[in-house]
């Protein structure tokens, strides 16, 4: 039985016998902001959800479309969890042995660490998979994948968690490596934060506020804890930033981006992504 099916009584579950989205399944999605994408991009979505075993209804497996000069081009996307599970109920199936390796970082001197205590960001973060004794290692730059804010800082998390986010990076990579056949063409949203070329990047056609304030009622201040987010949401270009924020964003500060979401996109979809 699929993983998906396993969703008892769920009307929305995908099941071994399907070959593409039900009209239930796809009224979903549409509420899941994937109201945009085409049949195709339906169709490859299907195909990665069915194959991986990961729930869209869920939020376990998603869909992101980003902007670009040459139109919107969608891409899958889960969270590191994802890419876990996967990994672990492959190895399973086959009966194979799994581990993983502790992450280790290290600076500009060159030198690994088993944890990073040093105020600074780290250069770069690995990590290896050893799949039935074949070791796939890994390893991330955080200059290729730290998340920056317009004016050329980093975001927020990226500021604060730099370690634990690249290590994330360097982990998807190597879970690829040891389960290609499972894992191809899927990206954890850690990862895509800077797939978008800078030179290619364009604004939605939707005309978004200029800022964040004009949609703050005048008598409502922004907390000062809760400034620093609300910056990094008025930096957001696209749906898709304005999703990779919305996880760890305070209550307060969803409501502005689901607002901006709204202005972007004509349409309030349910932004609840993936643990």
């Amino acid at each position: 039985m699929n993983a998906i099916e396993k969703h008892a009584g769920s009307a929305l579950a995908i099941t071994d016998e399907q070959d593409f989205f039900t009209d239930k399944q796809l009224a979903a999605l549409r509420q899941l902001g994937v109201e945009d994408a085409s049949n195709a991009d339906l169709a490859v979505f299907f195909h990665h959800a069915q194959r991986t075993g990961l729930d869209p209804f869920a939020r376990q497996i998603y869909m992101v479309g980003r902007w670009s000069k040459n139109g919107t081009k969608q891409t899958i996307q889960t969270g590191i969890d994802g890419f876990r599970l996967v990994g672990r109920r492959a190895a399973d199936a086959r009966g194979e042995t799994l581990e993983i390796t502790d992450t280790e970082w290290c600076g500009q001197d060159g030198v690994w660490r088993d944890v990073w205590l040093s105020n600074e960001a780290p250069a770069a973060a690995r990590v290896a998979i050893i799949r039935n004794g074949g070791r796939f290692p890994a390893v991330a730059l955080f200059r290729e994948y730290a998340q920056t804010k317009r004016d050329g800082n980093l975001t927020q998390m990226w500021a604060e968690k730099g370690a634990l986010m690249i290590a994330k990076c360097a982990e998807a990579l190597a879970w690829r490596k040891a389960f290609p056949q499972d894992l191809s063409g899927l990206y954890t949203s850690d990862e895509m934060g800077r797939s978008n070329d800078a030179a290619e990047s364009v604004a939605p056609p939707q005309t978004a506020p200029a800022s964040l304030a004009d949609m703050v009622p005048e008598d409502d201040a922004i907390p000062e804890a809760e400034r620093d987010w609300v910056a990094e949401v008025e930096a957001a270009a696209d749906v898709d930033a304005l999703r990779a924020l919305w996880h760890d964003a305070p209550e307060d500060v969803r409501e502005l981006i689901a607002e901006r979401v709204k202005a972007l996109r004509d349409d309030e979809p349910d932004l609840e992504t993936e643990a």
